[in-house]
């Protein structure tokens, strides 16, 4: 390194001090000798980055504002995780900092453009699992016609990430302000929403094992034995736990439904659907106009004010989630 580059070095980690710690004398004063403020750190941060270091929210927007005045460049993206700001205070989920940014940028930001993760910054939303970050990114593409059906760098859109991590909130505003296709597959495996989620779910278990495991060892490290009693029963339950919602996902593609995907291994036609109901019974969307009085009927003995019974099993947890979240708490009592 020569003398220069040492010199340089030194400015730019004096710099970002100064803004970490709300100098603005010293900014002033590197402003009045013509320094540049939009200099990068080796991992290619700039200046408003170490603002958002500042833990209180006035004295980080207000570095912020004088950042953006003196010429320190938003749009840029460091080395690490090819963040902009805007992501970088998504991440760190301070909605003072992103409302500041986001009116600042908005009309520019490259929504196709992807971090090093390979997500768009809408999946990241989704994945943070923010709704007002969320609204607040689909009601600017709305004023500015853009599709929330980006594709991520494994071709999911944000409804199909929405859905593979079981997050419903988040998944209903994409489709309701968003307008997000349901019918749309990933571009790499073809799997359709219904897919997703099967996926999504056994993630979540295959998780839940490997969180077991580790428990367990530091349990018998510790001679809890009563303690790994109770983590063995789950651990092993989780396996039965995950076979019986396979079941009950596979039971539950018994509905009609219209596709527009090219996935057509996962869709049966209407006769194959009818074929494999048992004897006697018949899918709940069929319509039959003719009245029947000697047919037993479940609505005479059901109030009026009760939704219909599909609503009930469409929005109530499964059994099996159920257990498995009673015993997950026991353990954490005991523990």
């Amino acid at each position: 390194m020569t003398e220069n580059e040492h010199k340089t070095s030194i400015l730019e980690s004096e710099i970002f001090h100064a803004i970490q710690n709300s100098q603005y004398k010293r900014l002033l004063l590197y402003i009045r000798h013509n320094y540049n403020l939009n200099v990068t750190s080796k991992d290619g941060r700039n200046g408003l980055f170490y603002a958002l270091d500042i833990n209180n929210s006035y004295k980080r927007c207000r570095m912020l504002r004088f950042c953006l005045d003196h010429g320190i460049n938003p749009l840029h993206k460091d080395n690490i995780n090819g963040y902009t700001v805007l992501h970088e205070a998504m991440a760190r989920q301070q909605l003072d900092s992103f409302e500041l940014l986001f009116n600042e940028i908005n009309s520019e930001i490259d929504w196709r453009s992807l971090d090093i993760h390979g997500r768009t910054i809408l999946h990241q939303a989704v994945e943070l699992n923010n709704i007002i970050i969320l609204d607040t990114l689909i009601t600017t593409m709305n004023r500015y016609s853009i599709s929330v059906d980006l594709l991520d760098k494994n071709g999911l859109t944000p409804y199909l990430l929405a859905i593979k991590l079981h997050l419903h909130d988040i998944s209903q505003i994409l489709l309701k302000k968003g307008h997000a296709s349901q019918l749309k597959c990933d571009l790499q495996t073809h799997h359709s929403a219904r897919e997703w989620e099967n996926i999504g779910m056994k993630e979540n278990y295959l998780i839940l094992r490997k969180k077991l495991r580790q428990e367990m060892n530091d349990a018998m490290k510790k001679g809890k034995i009563n303690k790994v009693n109770k983590l063995k029963k789950m651990y092993y339950s989780t396996y039965s736990l995950l076979l019986n919602d396979n079941n009950i996902r596979r039971d539950s593609n018994l509905t009609i439904t219209t596709r527009s995907c090219s996935n057509t291994k996962s869709s049966l036609s209407i006769n194959e659907m009818i074929d494999r109901l048992h004897q006697g019974d018949r899918p709940e969307t069929y319509i039959d106009s003719r009245k029947d009085d000697k047919t037993f009927h479940i609505e005479q003995i059901l109030p009026r004010s009760l939704p219909p019974i599909t609503t009930l099993k469409r929005h109530r947890q499964s059994s099996s989630t159920n257990s498995l979240i009673d015993l997950f708490q026991i353990v954490q009592l005991s523990s």
